[in-house]
């Protein structure tokens, strides 16, 4: 079929009527050439770029302009975009750090490092710049406003008190407001989306996702579980100003994995969910999955777009889904554009799942089934929408399965979009999870794992274009390695699609039919989305390479921009991930190879006892933590406390960073080496440690592979 890309000759961008493509600073309405102002490139995600310099005929000429480490080597779990605006480059690390890097050279212009509160360091997606502004969210719920030029802050601004929430985003901006939602939703945070000014940080409006009692969708919750019911907001919104329309993916019902206090749909969790740009007024909303149990959230960013439909324009949006299925609906009005029926599905009585089920007319991305010999034999396998109770069931798409969070490209060259997909079983019986008042907080009853992903069992992925006007698959290459939860895609008006690998390549894909073009080896996991921007009229290609705790990809803290010409040189290729799940089901722990470890250790200060204790971390913890700092038993350690106002059960969160697992596993040991040489006497030792028991209690001690 042969499509008519609709472009008018006169935008109407958030109020302002604007003559020209790219007009002015902050019309975001059409693909981005010289910089890459957002995330998904434009308002509408499309992470297209009108660039053309680098294109198929020379990019076996593409080399690296530069790289530098942003994080002395190990970084976490690295997933920000870098965004682009005037020759200079804004990015965050998963430490919260916010970077200032001119483009041209690599050269680090400012650095800003945050004061965290409660949910401490993790996942960042990146930055949006804009009116002499970078604008953030740190992992703690702060909107951060920062000055462009300095990296000095001019405002900030709390988004909730909710105690498990954290916010992993990036933020979007459309006249004079910036717009950003929070997650936690399976540690039972009731999530939100929210308008911002600009200028102040105030509060314009928000939107709960998970209505109450009374409201519109507050009668597909059963009692009061909407109060704990999920609904984060894990990815970027779009922005569609002619409409005046935001366009926002919401994630998983909370508990994710145990519907039994939840009946009901449980709006708007698995939705997209349309609002009013100005008012955050309801417009319309579309439920990809019903009573979701499966952790089937739409957490991916849709895009849009305008294409030509049985010889009429419609203005569309497209929604990749974990469950494999892309989702096309009029823009306008929230409906299908070809068709998405309720199809009966088995229910399973106990956790109340739904009767029926949306199954999109066209092809799915990703089998919808376990593939032959990817379960394990005696094992219980079933297809999408197969519900469980206590006994252990392999579904297909899996929880990390379809497109969970790796953005997808729409090229108006091409007319078509392209998405990244993973092909990963889960396992799946009943954890059963009741809500405790007095902590706020689900706790596990019995014996059931709920959802996790079987040892050897196989994880690939595909790489699929797809046509937006039939829903069915042009072309598709099956990828070594899972791709829906990584770097994502970006096409060119080069004929260029950029995809960045787990076992570190950087990939430049012909876009007419998925071949590669040209490879670079980057040193850790790109696992991070990529952009594309031009410096003195040069263009470049950047992306982060760091790591990623779902693709068990191996950790970094490497920027790379590349140019025509280039000269540096490839890094060394690092451990690729595995080809099978490891033994570790949730996603395994890193090697010495494969990246950091974090020890957490939660302490609750012993009533009235609080300035004690802290004066005990000061004088006592602080000069034996730095000595075993220096002695290489880790590599930093920092002291959270909850925000305030805020109800925890602890009162002191300590997270020491190692370079890997064992470095983990040796860190007690190392820590009471640090003691002896600092308090050589054994007596004021035993002292010491007396005094700590009286000054507080430890709550847990958790192990992580990336910060939380």
């Amino acid at each position: 079929m042969t499509h008519k890309f609709l472009f008018a000759a006169l935008l109407v961008v958030c109020g302002t009527a604007i003559a020209r493509v790219g007009g002015t600073a902050n019309d975001w309405s059409q693909p981005p050439t010289k910089d890459f102002p957002l995330v998904g490139g434009n308002w509408a995600n499309q992470r297209y770029s009108a660039l053309d310099q680098i294109n198929l005929s020379n990019v076996e000429n593409l080399g690296g302009a530069w790289m530098i480490h942003l994080e002395d080597g190990n970084g976490g779990n690295m997933q920000a975009t870098p965004v682009a605006s005037d020759g200079v480059i804004y990015i965050t690390s998963s430490f919260q750090n916010v970077f200032a890097i001119d483009a041209g050279n690599g050269a680090i212009k400012w650095k800003y490092s945050p004061e965290l509160r409660g949910a401490g360091g993790g996942t960042n997606r990146g930055v949006v710049v804009v009116e002499g502004k970078v604008l953030f969210a740190q992992r703690d719920n702060t909107l951060v406003a920062l000055n462009q030029q300095t990296g000095s802050v001019v405002w900030k601004t709390r988004l909730t008190d909710q105690p498990r929430a954290f916010t992993s985003a990036a933020p979007v901006y459309c006249d004079g407001l910036v717009y950003i939602g929070i997650a936690g939703g399976e540690v039972g945070v009731r999530g939100q989306i929210g308008a911002y000014d600009v200028k102040t940080g105030a509060e314009v409006w928000k939107f709960f996702t998970v209505p109450a009692p009374g409201e519109r969708g507050g009668d597909t919750w059963e009692g009061d579980s909407y109060k704990h019911g999920g609904g984060p907001v894990w990815l970027n919104p779009a922005i569609d100003p002619e409409l005046r329309t935001i366009y926002v993916p919401i994630g998983n019902a909370g508990p994710d994995n145990d519907g039994q206090d939840r009946s009901g749909d449980n709006l708007f969790t698995s939705s997209i969910l349309a609002l009013d740009l100005k008012t955050g007024a309801y417009r319309w909303h579309f439920q990809e999955v019903h009573h979701d149990v499966w952790d089937y959230d739409a957490s991916s960013a849709p895009l849009l777009a305008d294409i030509t439909y049985r010889g009429q324009p419609r203005k569309i949006l497209v929604h990749a889904g974990k469950t494999g299925f892309l989702y096309i609906l009029d823009r306008v009005t929230g409906k299908p554009l070809i068709g998405i029926p309720e199809k009966p599905v088995r229910v399973e009585r106990r956790m109340k799942t739904a009767a029926t089920q949306p199954f999109p007319i066209g092809d799915s991305f990703v089998p919808t089934c376990p593939e032959p010999d990817s379960v394990a034999p005696g094992v219980e396998s079933g297809c999408i929408f197969t519900p469980y109770w206590d006994k252990t069931i392999v579904l297909a798409p899996g929880t990390q399965g379809g497109n969970a969070w790796a953005p997808s490209t729409f090229s108006p060259k091409t007319g078509l979009v392209y998405v990244p997909g993973a092909v990963i079983n889960s396992a799946h019986n009943v954890r059963r999870q009741v809500w405790n008042r007095q902590t706020q907080q689900f706790e596990t009853v019995g014996n059931g794992t709920g959802f996790n992903r079987p040892a050897g069992e196989p994880r690939s992925g595909t790489l699929t274009a797809m046509d937006p006007a039939t829903n069915k698959i042009v072309w598709q290459k099956r990828t070594k390695f899972p791709i829906g939860t990584g770097s994502g895609l970006l096409s060119t008006a080069g004929g260029l699609i950029f995809h960045g690998e787990s076992d570190g390549n950087l990939v430049a894909y012909d876009a007419a039919n998925g071949n590669v073009s040209w490879t670079f080896q980057t040193g850790a996991g790109a696992d991070a989305p990529v952009s594309t921007f031009q410096v003195d009229g040069q263009q470049y290609v950047a992306i982060l390479s760091g790591g990623n705790q779902f693709q068990l990809s191996a950790r970094g803290d490497r920027l790379w921009a590349f140019k025509l010409g280039g000269t540096v040189p490839p890094a060394p290729a690092p451990p690729p991930p595995p080809l099978t799940q490891p033994a570790a089901g949730r996603g395994g722990p890193p090697t010495a190879s494969t990246g950091a470890a974090f020890v957490a250790y939660y302490w609750r200060a012993k009533p009235g006892q609080l300035d004690a204790y802290n004066a005990y971390i000061k004088t006592v913890a602080e000069p034996i933590d730095e000595d075993a700092r220096r002695a290489g038993v880790f590599e930093e350690v920092r002291t959270v406390t909850p925000a305030p106002g805020v109800t925890t059960d602890w009162t002191h969160l300590r997270i020491f960073r190692l370079k890997n697992m064992a470095a983990a596993e040796a860190l007690a040991a190392g820590l009471d080496a640090a003691t002896a040489r600092v308090v050589p006497a054994e007596a004021q030792r035993r002292a010491n440690s007396e005094r700590a028991a009286g000054l507080r209690d430890l709550v847990r001690r958790e192990v992580w592979t990336e910060l939380r």
